[in-house]
């Protein structure tokens, strides 16, 4: 971990909504300052623990001091300057992480490995953006080289570790984000997603993570997006209208859709880009999911495969996709992944490519053919998250199919640039995704909310019926001793 200036750790509290921060520092209950420094101190330790990167103090300090005099000078009360904007949904005072590809000038970013770290000298325009709503940034957070991976390991740098689940992966390559957020430290983190990872690790750590809808005209798989521990605090990041609001209803008491009055959401639990078997409770999560919806006043019915059996191989597409854009990135000291992925990449020439792009313009209103829905309703992964080390311990190909085996959904709504949304739910431990089809990630956001309380920490919820299980198997394991 790179620290700033040290400052010491004044420990952990109980984890607050974003909601609640922003509007006890508008109120003038609580200051910028004083919440940024708290953040630095949470985040402060084995990074392991903390999934940070990099400690951003002097910025949180000089950004939380601007906010506070903005809100001491009725005049000032918007942000100016690059990424403003009058109509976002404020962010006053709220520490928020950010992931360690997008750069902050003048700070470190590793870009996953030691051997790429420099300082930056230009701020992402994510980033610009968050600080325009008036957010503060404590740290920098962990994330996979290049953000090329499901999990987050970075390259001679610690791995960090999983709140919920210790010893297995957070997921990734948003993974130290996520821990972020579930340790408690921040109430939300900036990721990106290209292939599933702001859901994955948000699945893995109990944690909502919605991918926003995103332009694919210029090629793009990724885009920016939030992990938070609950869904209003996902709308508020997202700048999306809460979905604590009551939804407006039809005579027959059925939640109002984008098109026929209600929602049709469709269900399916088979793997779309790997033959796997789905783990019971992840399959089971899905399907209550569903039935849940369905009792709140949707239509839910199957749905097919979205490609059909005879063609295109549409996870070829987007393996050809991604290793492309990899290997025209300037060379470096990568990892023998990355230069996998790279080389896999380099074979794929731009004729090719083009092609590719152009399946990709037409696969959305391919998938909708055969797709007469809003929604989608799945798994968010096969099965529960592996030990860390897992994936790593393979050949580069073996784990490139591994990572597509335990995430064999997210990555249609990439390809799409349709929103998708993950949320822990059944009580197993497992997560259901929300796959946008005919509809928005406010729509998907207001469909959780028939599932899950909008206002509930999910993950305390999650960590609680964790130990639980932990408990109950402890007592199973002592029963046994004792017979």
């Amino acid at each position: 971990m790179i620290v700033e200036p040290p400052v010491t750790n004044a420990g952990r509290g109980a984890a607050r909504s974003a909601g609640s921060i922003v509007a006890a520092v508008t109120a003038g209950e609580e200051s910028a300052t004083e919440l940024a420094s708290r953040a630095v101190d949470a985040l402060v330790g084995r990074p392991e623990d903390t999934g940070v990167a990099t400690l951003t103090s002097n910025l949180a300090e000089v950004t939380a001091a601007a906010v506070d005099r903005r809100l001491r000078d009725p005049s000032a009360q918007r942000a100016s300057g690059p990424g403003s904007r009058d109509d976002a949904r404020r962010l006053t005072g709220l520490p928020v992480a950010v992931k360690d590809l997008y750069p902050i000038s003048g700070v470190t970013c590793t870009l996953g490995s030691s051997r790429l770290a420099r300082t930056a000298e230009h701020t992402a325009d994510p980033v610009v953006r968050l600080l325009a709503r008036g957010a503060t940034i404590p740290a920098t957070t962990a994330t996979s080289e290049m953000g090329a991976t499901a999990y987050t390991e970075p390259t001679d740098l610690p791995a960090p570790d999983n709140p919920l689940r210790p010893g297995r992966t957070p997921g990734g390559s948003s993974g130290g984000s996520a821990v972020a957020v579930a340790s408690g430290a921040v109430a939300a983190a900036l990721g990106s997603d290209g292939g599933g990872s702001i859901r994955v690790p948000a699945a893995s750590c109990g944690l909502v993570g919605l991918k926003p809808a995103h332009d694919i005209l210029g090629g793009r798989l990724a885009t920016a997006g939030f992990l938070t521990r609950s869904l209003d605090d996902a709308a508020l990041l997202a700048n999306l209208p809460s979905p604590s609001q009551s939804p407006t209803r039809d005579d027959a008491g059925r939640v109002a859709g984008p098109r026929t009055g209600h929602l049709r959401i469709g269900v399916t639990v088979a793997p779309f880009h790997a033959e796997v078997a789905v783990a019971r409770h992840w399959r089971d999560a899905a399907l209550a999911a569903a039935d849940r919806l369905s009792d709140a006043g949707h239509e839910v019915v199957e749905v097919p495969a979205p490609y059909p059996p005879e063609g295109p191989d549409v996870f070829h597409t987007f393996t050809e996709v991604m290793t492309y854009f990899a290997s025209r990135l300037p060379d470096d000291d990568f990892s023998s992944m990355v230069r996998w992925i790279r080389e896999r990449g380099s074979i794929v020439s731009d004729d090719v490519a083009a092609g590719h792009h152009r399946t990709r313009l037409g696969l959305g209103a391919a998938i909708r053919n055969r797709w007469d829905v809003d929604a989608v309703v799945t798994p968010t992964l096969a099965f529960d998250p592996p030990p860390i080390g897992h994936f790593a311990a393979m050949e580069p190909q073996d784990n490139f199919l591994a990572q597509t085996e335990w995430t064999p959904w997210l990555s249609l709504w990439n390809l799409t640039g349709w929103a998708g949304l993950s949320v822990p739910f059944g009580g197993s431990g497992a997560s259901v995704h929300l796959g946008a089809v005919h509809c928005d990630a406010a729509t998907l956001l207001r469909l959780a909310a028939d599932l899950v309380d909008p206002l509930a920490d999910l993950h305390s919820i999650e960590r609680d019926l964790a130990d639980r299980r932990r408990g109950l198997s402890g007592r199973r394991r002592d029963n046994g001793v004792a017979r």
